[in-house]
């Protein structure tokens, strides 16, 4: 494998966090980097349908529309998804499908009428990017019946691959929860409620966000030297800097990834989560000057869940008090609880829960949770 065409990909992965148009040519690279025929990228969501994305390189729409078929999305899951649950999210998978053609199974021939016969494709390899009761994200990369099938470095390198996938979607979906509010990047990455850092290739400080500004203050995690250089303690100063290095391209070894995910610990003993990725286009559009710079998105270890309150309001009418009650509901307040944290009875909160209950369409607690935990804005620091 190309260690300078794969960090480019992965460049342009990040760089698609804030430009989603770019991902049809990011698929393109890697069909052709991997001599593939096709590729898709899904990413749904029944709980924020706004969010989904599918963009797909080379697929004939003939195929696009043949999937919208129910009865094909229903074969589709009957016949591969158990096949994801040996492998969890972050996995890669190897998929023959060469025998559907001939197969006597009514399911896999109505697959392969429907969907592989018009491409010709015989094998998939995907990477699961994440799954869960109402969600549903892959990435699917295919070749045609006279192709060799996908190597062990192929598949490696769609699982690394896989990572700043997460990552570059983790942004964006803090990005477009933000961007409800119709402000400008500067006041988007002020309303995420994770710390966002910038810093060039000398590990000078170029922007905070305001939860990163509140963050340095109560935490001292980082010390700055007489050049504005962030450090951390002594201990922990090498992997560090050795992980920014990696985000800025500085490391010319063929095995390693781009950025990372550390856990640091503050002179209190306070445990923090930090994940440092290339900076991406975003540097375009904050309008900062020309160079090296990489990304730190830090949270407290224990960060408790955020929800935000316009998206409540616009998506299920919410009155700010609604709102109120159903963050400290996913951050594991009970009735009792969130009564004498809202000075309230007993009988208000179950009062207001019934209304949150209606306009949510929920009807159980457990429902409610899904839900409001699958609107959160807390960010997950991807390994």
């Amino acid at each position: 494998m190309d260690i300078e065409i794969e960090n480019n990909i992965i460049g342009e992965i990040y760089d698609a966090a804030v430009n989603l148009s770019l991902w049809p040519e990011i698929l393109k690279k890697i069909v052709d980097y991997t001599a593939s025929k096709t590729a898709i990228l899904t990413v749904l969501d029944l709980l924020n349908p706004k969010y989904n994305i599918v963009f797909t390189y080379n697929i004939p729409q003939a195929s696009i529309d043949a999937y919208q078929d129910e009865n094909v999305k229903a074969i589709d899951m009957k016949l591969h998804v158990p096949l994801w649950d040996s492998i969890g999210v972050g996995g890669v998978m190897h998929f023959d499908l060469s025998h559907y053609a001939s197969s006597t199974n009514a399911d896999k021939q109505e697959f392969y009428e429907k969907c592989l016969k018009i491409t010709g494709i015989s094998y998939i390899a995907a990477v699961l990017l994440d799954k869960g009761e109402y969600r549903w994200s892959v990435l699917g990369i295919h070749r045609e019946a006279v192709n060799q099938e996908f190597s062990h470095d192929e598949m490696m390198f769609f699982q690394r691959l896989g990572v700043h996938i997460r990552r570059s979607l983790q942004i964006y979906k803090q990005l477009s929860f933000a961007q409800t509010m119709g402000q400008n990047l500067f006041q988007i990455l002020d309303l995420i409620k994770i710390g966002i850092i910038l810093i060039d290739e000398d590990k000078v400080l170029k922007y905070s966000n305001k939860a990163a500004q509140a963050l340095l203050e109560q935490s001292k995690l980082f010390e700055f030297d007489q050049k504005n250089r962030l450090l951390v303690r002594r201990d922990q100063q090498a992997k560090f800097e050795k992980t920014v290095q990696s985000a800025l391209y500085k490391r010319q070894d063929t095995h390693h990834d781009i950025g990372g995910v550390l856990e640091l610990k503050a002179k209190n003993g306070q445990g923090y989560m930090l994940s440092i990725t290339p900076l991406s286009s975003i540097q375009h559009l904050i309008q900062i000057e020309q160079g090296a710079f990489a990304v730190l998105f830090l949270s407290e270890k224990q960060q408790q869940y955020s929800l935000s309150n316009d998206y409540l309001k616009e998506t299920f009418a919410l009155t700010t008090r609604e709102c109120e009650m159903c963050v400290r509901f996913v951050n594991g307040a009970n009735m009792e609880d969130i009564a004498t944290q809202c000075s309230l009875t007993i009988s208000s909160v179950r009062t207001y829960f019934k209304n949150i209950f209606a306009k949510t369409q929920s009807t159980t607690q457990v429902e409610l949770m899904r839900k409001l935990m699958s609107l959160s804005m807390g960010f997950e620091h991807i390994v």
